[in-house]
């Protein structure tokens, strides 16, 4: 007789319909085999079993298509096997065969899961037939359709890049513990896991790099939990970690630091080890929160309160953080309206050229005139600007305004005047940074060379080769390039030949002891000596002596800025410096020392 290609269910190879026929009767497997010897259409294979308990064997052994039961009647007992059936064998279809034409019995056979009715007295070998493809069949669309059905919920329950709960999840488990905890009198924690300068890695080495990290956080965190925990990610780098039924508040703080420890294991990345570390806030039910709401709140808060103290880190909560998170929050928000309101300023320390005695340039440096505070330190308020991407904006002002300032110093006369601007590793790393910089100079109509960037050896190291990339973009334009704080990274020393730079600025830390400490002199002249064999410059900074400046001119670093030429002033004062005779300074402190040659 004819085949048609029907996947037996193991391996996907055409085969015959195994069908398993249910039933005391052994008669009826006579009429059936005799109806299907007339079929011309499908190839069936018919095996018996006198009930479903002996039918388990071939279940279980995967040695059926469909499983056919004779119910008779249709007694209540009869309809319990088959639901039996479907909990036993989810997979394969059932379709059910009685003595006589019964809407009501139909219906219920359908209700607890046959995929087929079929009437004794009305068979024929066509009936029979299309009766077993059409189980199969609709078995596999009801397969297809909790597949679908379960893929949605993965996607509305679960993050897919980590496989961990999404915030929605929870939010719901969460709730639920909460609830049982609040019933049974149990603790539970909450811990809000924030990975430390993600931003950075992930904008420095792209977002491949960064899911890579978020991956590896998620499985390392994963291996602290118990199965009774839930592992979720919030979203970006943020994480959560809810433990339940406690013995005490002090676990929690175990486990967040199994998960540090993990966390700051090595990782390669592009050919080069990065670590990750991350700041941990903890909080507790009932002690520190009455609703989950509020626990995942105050978690947050700790979690800042760590992130403030140094990073890699956990810190629990307690009622302190909650004032220090509002008035975060209020000198965020003060923050934003300030850089709207114009209670920003730039003020600019000068930078003199001590051969010629003369200012040849100035760093500009950010104000904030608060109405209530006074005049308010970048330490200030920078942070609250980096963590909430204010940055970015205010690097922008910060960038046009002095390059604007600049352009108006030189149409004044004085042509030479460099303006050095600091940058932010988040603003540095914006994929708009080279075409802010090079609109600004369009619009300020600064030349390029007369703009020097700024960004410390921390930042450089961790960049990356999409730091180099940007160097290289600004180069080309112009701009000339500086390393700030130079010489507290030490491990920059060896990219030295490769980094498009022009200027390394000495920092303060090795020039205020030179004329004390032997070892800070030999560091101090040593980078001198290498950055003129590179064809660099140098630029000291936080010189404060007649004697540290002579000891510096004597290395042959002779570019220098700090207290005892000038502090930070505005515009208006740097006109005045401008245009001062050479070793105003030195006059106007009372030094009687003779300037360096």
């Amino acid at each position: 007789m004819a085949t048609e290609a029907i996947e037996d269910g193991r391996d996907g190879t055409p085969g015959p319909i195994r069908v398993l026929l249910v039933g005391p009767h052994a008669a009826d497997v006579s009429l059936l085999r005799a109806l299907l010897e007339h079929s011309r259409e499908t190839e069936v294979a018919l095996a018996h079993a006198m009930n479903l308990q002996h039918a388990f064997d071939a279940l279980e052994r995967n040695e059926v298509d469909v499983l056919l039961m004779d119910v008779g009647a249709g007694s209540p007992r009869e309809l319990v096997s088959v639901s039996q059936a479907r909990v036993r064998a989810p997979l394969v279809p059932v379709v059910v065969m009685v003595d006589s034409d019964d809407e009501m019995l139909a219906a219920k056979a359908v209700e607890v899961g046959a995929r087929g009715y079929l009437i004794k007295c009305a068979l024929s070998p066509g009936a029979l037939v299309w009766s077993l493809q059409h189980a199969i069949r609709n078995q596999r669309m009801f397969l297809e359709l909790n597949i679908a059905r379960e893929r949605a919920r993965q996607l509305a329950t679960y993050d897919q890049l980590t496989g961990f709960a999404n915030r929605s999840l929870f939010q719901d488990r969460l709730d639920q513990a909460v609830a049982s905890a609040r019933r049974n009198r149990q603790k539970l924690a909450v811990l809000f896991l924030d990975l430390d300068e993600f931003k950075l890695i992930n904008d420095s080495l792209g977002h491949f790099a960064g899911d890579a990290i978020l991956r590896l956080s998620a499985q390392r965190v994963a291996t602290c939990l118990r199965k009774s925990d839930t592992g979720a990610r919030l979203g970006g780098d943020e994480f959560a970690i809810l433990l339940t039924n406690l013995a005490e508040e002090a676990d929690a703080g175990r486990v967040a630091e199994k998960v540090l420890a993990l966390l700051r294991q090595p990782v390669s990345l592009k050919g080069r080890e990065h670590l990750i570390t991350a700041s941990i806030g903890i909080a507790a039910f009932p002690r520190d929160a009455a609703s989950s709401e509020e626990l995942l709140k105050h978690a947050d808060m700790a979690m800042y309160s760590a992130k403030s103290s140094g990073r890699d880190r956990y810190s629990f909560f307690t009622p302190g953080q909650n004032g220090e998170a509002l008035e975060r929050a209020a000198r965020e928000s003060r923050l934003r309206a300030a850089l709207d309101s114009r209670e920003l300023a730039l003020f600019y320390q000068p930078v003199v050229d001590a051969t010629r005695g003369r200012v040849v340039g100035a760093e500009a440096l950010i104000r904030w005139r608060h109405p209530e505070l006074g005049l308010m330190l970048p330490a200030q308020f920078l942070g609250v600007a980096e963590e909430s991407q204010l940055i970015v904006s205010i690097g922008e002002w910060v960038l046009r305004s002095a390059c604007e300032q600049a352009a108006r110093w030189q149409r004044g006369g004085h042509e030479g005047f460099r303006i050095a601007v600091n940058v932010s590793s988040h603003q540095f790393q914006s994929g708009q940074f080279v075409a802010m910089v090079r609109d600004a100079l369009r619009d300020t109509g600064l030349r390029a060379d007369s703009l020097e960037l700024e960004i410390t050896e921390r930042s450089l190291l961790s960049g990356g080769q999409r730091t180099l990339a940007q160097f290289a973009m600004l180069r080309g334009l112009g701009v000339r390039m500086a390393i700030d704080d130079f010489g507290t990274g030490y491990s920059a020393l060896a990219y030295l030949k490769q980094l498009p730079v022009d200027v390394l600025k000495i920092d303060q830390s090795f020039v205020r002891a030179i004329a004390t400490d032997p070892a800070d002199a030999t560091i101090t002249a040593t980078i001198v000596q290498m950055a003129r064999a590179l064809n660099l410059s140098t630029i000291a900074e936080g010189v404060e002596t007649t004697e540290q400046m002579q000891l510096l001119a004597s290395y042959g670093c002779n570019r220098m800025q700090g207290h005892l030429f000038s502090q930070a002033v505005e515009p208006a004062l740097l006109d005045g410096l401008l245009s001062a005779p050479p070793f105003w300074w030195m006059r106007h402190a009372g030094h009687s020392a003779t300037p360096p040659a």
